[in-house]
């Protein structure tokens, strides 16, 4: 009897719950592929206008280091064609200004590349960093607003190997941006 009246009991405690569970509000989510923000087209304006100042800032720099690409570039095709020249003609002279200054050349790409390197982010968070904590802000207002429990950012849960499946109603990507964009500009901090 004991084991009947022990059944029941977790029988009646399994409805209780299920009955309180059924009447709480049902969870809400919704998920944002961030690396749409930065999409020229459909993104959030004030973002990729950020991002186009930020690469505009640097594109002479990152020119320099292309055009410097392209000269090493050819500095090495030189020194491989000087080797292929018959033994009569190689002048050892010339291969060995030739090969110091592609070692120059190198060297000084290098220390470009490590300013570059050390720069870019630095001014990239100077300037993209406020305007992603806004949209953060946004992004609370947003999901409180809609009455969502939770938002997931797609393009992390899908790096992760997380994301095995969404349903297309759940992404609101488009309808946040179309939010954050609608919003006014807040008024800049004085200087």
């Amino acid at each position: 009897m004991k084991v009947v009246s022990s059944i029941f009991s977790v029988f009646v405690l399994s409805l209780v719950f299920a009955a309180a569970a059924s009447a709480q509000t049902q969870a809400k989510y919704g998920f944002i592929n961030t690396v749409l923000f930065s999409d020229d087209k459909g993104g959030i304006t004030k973002l990729v206008n950020a991002n186009k100042q930020v690469d505009a800032l640097f594109a002479a720099r990152v020119k320099e280091l292309q055009d410097g690409q392209t000269r090493l570039q050819t500095i090495a095709r030189d020194l491989e064609n000087m080797q292929k020249l018959p033994q009569n003609q190689f002048n050892p002279t010339a291969y060995s200004n030739k090969q110091e200054e592609g070692e120059r050349l190198q060297r000084d790409l290098k220390y470009k590349d490590d300013d570059l390197k050390r720069d870019y982010p630095k001014k990239r968070d100077e300037i993209v960093g406020p305007i992603s904590i806004d949209i953060g802000k946004a992004l609370d207002e947003y999901a409180t607003k809609n009455g969502f429990t939770a938002v997931f950012d797609v393009a992390k849960l899908v790096d992760s190997g997380s994301l095995l499946t969404l349903a297309p109603a759940a992404d609101i990507t488009k309808d946040f941006i179309t939010f954050y964009n609608a919003r006014p500009t807040p008024a800049a901090a004085p200087k």
